[in-house]
């Protein structure tokens, strides 16, 4: 004995809004939120950007055994590392011009 699935009934489309007050309300839209004094009053902080930039090989082979010899705990990834070159080498030409 064979079952036969059952026909799924076609949607019907949706009734027409004849709702005076609906279609009012749906006319009129919403409004933007205030943004919060607090929101105003923040200050530009500095932004992030993210860029690539190439390196030669060994200079990071070399990067990478500075880090091989640190102990793991101690240990940061290249992105820290680089970075901290960068920083490093800012506030030593700081020095130099003042």
């Amino acid at each position: 004995m064979a079952t036969t699935k059952k026909k799924s009934k076609i949607a019907m489309p949706p009734a027409a809004l004849n709702n005076a007050a609906m279609l009012e309300a749906i006319n009129k839209g919403g409004s933007v939120r205030a943004t919060t004094e607090a929101q105003k009053a923040e200050p530009e902080t500095d932004k992030l950007k993210s860029f690539t930039f190439k390196i030669y090989e060994s200079e990071l082979a070399q990067i990478r055994d500075i880090q091989d010899r640190l102990p793991k705990r101690d240990r940061i990834s290249i992105h820290n590392f680089v970075v901290a070159a960068v920083k490093d080498k800012i506030a030593r030409e700081q020095k130099r011009t003042n």
